[in-house]
């Protein structure tokens, strides 16, 4: 697979579908991004790849699986807030390319500009950019315009069937190939990064990904979150909406489509994880929902910590604290219920209504995240 940003992208632009008006005038960005990268690219190439190489993940990682909107986020937050752990922060995904090079002497700066300008956050309610946060492998991945991330079916939601669902690319071997020597370098760079620290990983996309992800990391722990379907539906569809079609998508879609998307992807991801838990071994897995963790997060993590045998709790129980009392004052979406809607969401995802024992939210209420 050929696997150069500048070619990828060009080659996603010729076969990815109608591009709308407002797409074609965002593409020199996206050119502009890719072009200004690459002398950064290959002088941190230069100095670090036989590093990062050389690199050894002697600590099976922490994946946090689960739908978009369902918490994965804030899991994330949660358990990276334990010094003891490592991760891709949004700076790192940002500028994949030259993090090593600049970071410690730019994020700083970037970020006492984006406090004063008050950048937000798209995907989160009145949330202020955090360069420090943990961020995603997909997005490290889609930044670098890797032919290995799962989000080329963001930018180019008419083809989400192939390139947003993994299985049909896994299905060629030499894709599957490439994608597994590109993600574990992708972690043998936050390992180098983070100064040998186990990886505490959150990618959506790595809910179906459970069987090439026990072949590559037979011990790796898991953290399942799933939410209520009917409060599902509403902020992902928002997502898409406020954040995807209006900052990073270069096509149009109908709200049928867009529908589809919502649905369908539900679908296939939450399925493909079903199929595969069970190769997960005993003890490296544990499910939760993201009622009871904002219910009462501290109990929750610690009940995390213990089901999967992460050491020391106890000392990181302060930080734990600290990081609750930031995410405190986070503001959810709010959104109004329609009947007609609830009739598509139970036919459509009445299953895992039935099966996380998920009841319809009061029609009269505000749905909310």
């Amino acid at each position: 697979m050929i696997n150069i940003a500048l070619i990828e992208f060009t080659r996603r632009v010729f076969n990815g579908g109608r591009i709308s008006l407002k797409g074609v005038l965002m593409l020199p960005l996206y050119y502009l991004q890719i072009i200004s990268a690459l002398p950064f690219e290959f002088l941190q190439f230069l100095i670090y790849a036989k590093r990062i190489k050389k690199t050894i993940i002697s600590k099976d990682p922490v994946f946090i699986l689960g739908h978009y909107r369902c918490g994965t986020t804030y899991v994330q937050k949660l358990m990276a807030s334990d010094k003891q752990f490592g991760y891709l922060t949004n700076y790192d995904a940002l500028f994949p390319n030259s993090n090593l090079l600049f970071g410690e002497k730019l994020q700083p700066i970037f970020q006492r500009l984006i406090n004063t300008f008050k950048i937000k956050n798209p995907f989160f309610q009145d949330s202020i950019v955090l360069l420090s946060d943990p961020s995603e492998e997909d997005d490290y991945l889609m930044n670098k315009a890797s032919v290995y991330s799962a989000y080329w079916g963001l930018i180019f939601p008419k083809r989400w069937r192939e390139w947003l669902n993994g299985s049909p690319q896994f299905l060629n071997q030499r894709y599957l190939s490439g994608w597994r020597k590109e993600y574990l370098n992708t972690l043998k760079y936050a390992t180098f990064k983070n100064k040998g620290k186990p990886l505490v990983l959150k990618s959506p996309p790595n809910t179906e990904r459970v069987k090439v992800l026990l072949e590559m990391f037979p011990q790796a722990k898991f953290i399942y979150i799933h939410r209520n379907p009917f409060h599902l539906y509403y902020s992902t569809r928002n997502m898409w909406k406020r954040a995807i079609l209006n900052y990073y998508s270069v096509q149009k879609i109908s709200d049928e489509q867009l529908d589809e998307i919502v649905f369908g992807h539900f679908e296939y991801i939450t399925e493909q994880y079903e199929k595969d838990k069970r190769l997960i071994p005993k003890g490296n897995l544990i499910e939760i929902s993201y009622e009871e963790l904002k219910a009462d997060s501290f109990s929750v993590i610690r009940k995390v910590y213990s089901t999967l045998h992460l050491p020391n709790f106890e000392l990181t129980a302060n930080d734990l604290l600290s990081q609750l009392e930031l995410e405190k004052d986070y503001q959810n979406f709010h959104f109004q219920f329609s009947d007609a809607t609830f009739k598509k969401i139970e036919e459509r995802w009445g299953k895992y209504i039935h099966q996380w024992n998920y009841k319809a939210p009061n029609r009269e209420a505000n749905a909310s995240h």
